[in-house]
């Protein structure tokens, strides 16, 4: 199985000169963190990290994790091509408490599994392409911030 991991783009932290720390974090906008915010998915789990700024100090929030997997499976053989797709959703709620800074941070590992369609009647060695999507949303602040994979490709070896 293939993982992917990717990095989260995001904007920076303002900060004002002469506030103390917990003042700056409450005065900023509150924000996914740049490359702190990550999801892998290996076909079965989806581990998630992130990391939000910008919230009110020892404050809880609820941090929604949403998720979809996509498979695709083409099969080439005699000069016929066929595809297939299937995906699964999952979404998972929990809450998370902010430091004195007004960090926000959590894991969570979902599971998250998609059948990869067979494809009969032709005499082929299929390729698998996986895919997915994440959005992270602190349900508190309004913080969202969406991660995608980018499509990998394996030769599966299988024939069906």
């Amino acid at each position: 199985m293939t993982s992917i991991l990717i990095g989260l783009l995001a904007g920076g932290v303002a900060t004002t000169a002469g506030m103390p720390a917990p003042a700056l974090a409450a005065a900023a906008k509150p924000a996914f963190t740049a490359g702190r915010t990550t999801a892998v998915w290996d076909g079965t789990l989806l581990k998630v990290e992130f990391r939000e700024t910008g919230t009110k100090p020892w404050s809880t929030g609820l941090v929604s994790i949403r998720a979809t997997g996509n498979v695709d499976v083409t099969c080439v053989g005699g000069g016929i091509s066929l595809s297939s797709q299937a995906s699964a959703q999952t979404e998972v709620v929990s809450e998370h408490r902010a430091d004195g800074s007004g960090v926000r941070t959590g894991e969570q590992v979902i599971g998250l599994s998609v059948q990869a369609p067979v494809i009969t009647g032709l005499d082929c060695r299929p390729t698998l392409s996986r895919t997915f999507s994440v959005t992270v949303q602190d349900l508190a602040t309004g913080a969202v911030q969406t991660l995608a994979g980018p499509a990998t490709s394996s030769n599966t070896g299988i024939t069906p």
